[in-house]
Parts: structure tokens; sequence; C-alpha cells
């Protein structure tokens, strides 16, 4: 796939200075894609992504991306900015349930405050969506950057949930700060990535969400999930949370 086929992945590329660097994101891109085809799936789909944002959030969604384009956090690699680029799902999603005026809201000056990522009108009623990316946990971190073998499980461990817990009461904190208006609808969109590589229980995980979601007293906002696409990759409902399923 060359620049005509990916005009805002290399939109992004032609933000680093210099991507002989390691620590560049798209270091040694071109060749990779060639090399690895599901590799060059995945970017031809977050191209299709990000081709239906509109100009002015486009701009702003790769000024936010800018910094973690070469900054490689260690162990956990460029997982901040892959929590970046998610947030087009969310614009994406906003777009399809028949949002407009969409926007990205930018950060706040104040520190210690932080501001949800998305705001727009849905039939004249204001909607707020912050974004949530779960990555894997530092257990699963540690095994894929030593190499080890692990055997992966069809149940999902208690610190996802306690991750996935936080990250709703929190979203809830943005969003009530932002606009707790009556009337105001308040979106989590979640993306979740399990220690499950393969994601071979994928069925079995999102049925424990669901029923994690439906005993629990969760935060007043609409949850939604976007279910990427995985070597096993199955659509998935939910009772109590909305889904996306990403198209192969």
């Amino acid at each position: 796939m060359n620049q005509q086929s990916l005009p805002r992945v290399h939109e992004l590329i032609a933000l680093i200075e210099d991507r002989s660097d390691p620590a560049a994101y798209f270091h040694n891109f071109d060749d990779s894609i060639k090399a690895e085809p599901s590799k060059a799936k995945v970017w031809f789909a977050r191209e299709q992504e990000f081709q239906r944002l509109d100009t002015e959030s486009w701009r702003y969604l790769k000024n936010e991306a800018r910094p973690y384009l070469t900054s490689k956090q260690n162990s956990r690699g460029w997982e901040q900015l892959i929590s970046i680029l998610n947030q087009a799902r969310a614009y994406n999603h906003l777009f399809d349930i028949g949002c407009q005026d969409i926007r990205f809201i930018p950060r706040a000056v104040i520190e210690g405050i932080k501001t949800p990522d998305l705001v727009g009108t849905l039939n004249g009623r204001r909607v707020v969506c912050e974004v949530k990316t779960i990555n894997v946990s530092d257990i699963e971190t540690d095994r894929r950057n030593s190499g080890g073998v692990g055997a992966s499980s069809d149940v999902l461990e208690p610190g996802f949930f306690k991750k996935l817990k936080s990250d709703l009461n929190q979203a809830k904190r943005q969003l009530d700060a932002h606009d707790n208006s009556d009337g105001c609808m308040h979106i989590a969109f979640v993306v979740p990535n399990f220690d499950d590589f393969l994601a071979e229980y994928k069925a079995n995980y999102f049925q424990q969400i669901d029923e994690y979601l439906g005993r629990e007293t969760a935060p007043c906002l609409e949850v939604v999930f976007f279910n990427q696409i995985t070597t096993f990759h199955v659509k998935v409902a939910l009772k109590n949370a909305s889904v996306i399923n990403e198209l192969g």
C-alpha cells in the first residue's frame, strides 16, 4: 500500500522528523506492511476510519497524536498513540447514530482537570463522549516482551473488571464536569484489548462483561464497546451495553 492508498496515515508519518528513529511508531513502515499482510489490513482499516473525519476534526486528531508518534513507553510501546487514534472510532459512532456538529473537545488548560473527548448534537439533544482504551495486563505485557509462552484462559481476570470499573467511573466524572445538565446524553466508548492475543475466547469475554454490567451498579451513562477485528473474530451483542462490531 502506497501513499495514495493510505493518504491520512501518511499525513501522520509526515509529522515524524526522523523515521529511522526506533522510537518512531512508523519506523520502517513501508517495508513492514509489504512483509506483513495482517499489518497492512489493520492500517487500511484505520485509514477508512480517518477518512470519515471532517477536515477540522482530522487536523485536531493529528495534533493530539503528534507528541506520541515518537514516544515509546518502554514495555508498553505506543499504547498512548493508539488510544488517541481510537477516538476516530468514537467520532464515527456519533456520526452513525445521527449526531450533527461533531467536534473534539480541546484539552482543559487547568491542571488536574480532564475533559471528555467529543461533543455533538442528536435531535436537538447534546451528546458528550469519553473514549477509554483498556490495554493488556502488566503480566501479559511482560510475557509478550520476553517472548514467553503462556496459556490463554476463557475467564477474564479480576484486574480487567477493576480497570473497566475505574474507567467507567472516571468517564462519568469527566462527562459530568463538562455538562451535567438535564437531557445531556453521556457516552463512554470503550475499546478493550484482551490478554488473549488471538481472542480465541472473545465471545466468552463479552458475555462475562455483559454479566458484570448487569449485576454492578454502573454510572448513569451509555456504554458502547468497540469489538476489534482479531484472528478469532466473532460478532457479539450485549444486553447491558451497545457493541460496534468491526467489519472484516
